[in-house]
């Protein structure tokens, strides 16, 4: 499971750092988002204000503040993408151990707040529990659509309270796909180019995923989503993770495990 977990957070990480935004004439306007936050929380009680407007790589976004968290609604297209909700952290009592449990309650709350989620081909990609110390724990899920067994950009994240069941946060990332889907660079060239980037390294584990990602904002691109894992020398694990263009062969990304 900490294969599809790097790979997991990694093609998070990608798709939410480098994806632009919903080209659109003009912003909805902060007034309408609000609204969109409350239909969101589905909580008349919550105070919602306003905090800022953020131009990030991900897309324009107005940011909320709910009393117990934050929410960031796409200024385009009036869709919650992200939202936390920080008193869900407490609880007392003994971590549940029933997982599949957990499962469905991420489950229903990602196709009550993702639009489409039930018709698409959403695969789970990552499931675990993290134990973040005095923080507390949060079961994690991971979803993301796959076309063709190739990974889009559309992913869904949701955390969740292993003690009290609570929603801690939720990432929604629905992307029209256009791009190519078939690659030109096999797996087997792209396995070759990734070990290049680890130079020494005895190669002990290696997968690849064909995935989508934004490499540039407002740019997708086929790519070949490599991890490497080697021989440790000085018993420091060697190798990492490396994003390929699967239509030039070039190295987009190379993340080392250290």
């Amino acid at each position: 499971m900490k294969k599809e977990f790097i790979i997991a957070m990694m093609c998070v990480f990608v798709t939410i750092s480098v994806v632009s935004a919903v080209i659109a004439t003009a912003p909805i306007g902060v007034d309408i988002a609000k609204e969109k936050v409350q239909e969101f929380v589905n909580d008349p009680s919550v105070n919602i204000q306003y905090q800022n407007t953020e131009c990030q790589n991900i897309g324009d976004c107005y940011t909320f503040s709910t009393g117990n968290g934050q929410v960031y609604v796409n200024m385009y297209t009036g869709v919650v993408e992200r939202a936390s909700f920080n008193d869900a952290w407490k609880s007392s009592g003994e971590i549940r151990p029933d997982s599949a449990g957990a499962e469905m309650v991420a489950r229903e709350y990602a196709e009550e707040k993702y639009s489409g989620f039930a018709d698409m081909n959403m695969q789970l990609i990552n499931s675990d529990l993290r134990n973040h110390g005095d923080a507390g724990s949060e079961n994690s899920f991971i979803w993301r659509e796959t076309i063709e067994g190739v990974l889009t950009p559309n992913t869904v994240v949701v955390n969740i309270n292993p003690v009290s069941g609570r929603i801690i946060s939720y990432i929604g990332i629905q992307r029209e796909i256009n791009c190519v889907l078939e690659p030109e660079l096999s797996e087997e060239d792209a396995l070759k180019i990734a070990e290049k980037q680890f130079p020494g390294i005895e190669v002990t584990e290696k997968t690849a995923e064909l995935t989508i990602e934004y490499t540039k904002p407002g740019l997708q691109s086929l790519t070949w989503v490599i991890t490497m894992k080697g021989k440790p020398k000085d018993y420091v694990l060697q190798g990492g993770l490396v994003v390929i263009d699967a239509l030039t062969g070039e190295a987009l990304m190379t993340s080392p495990y250290l």
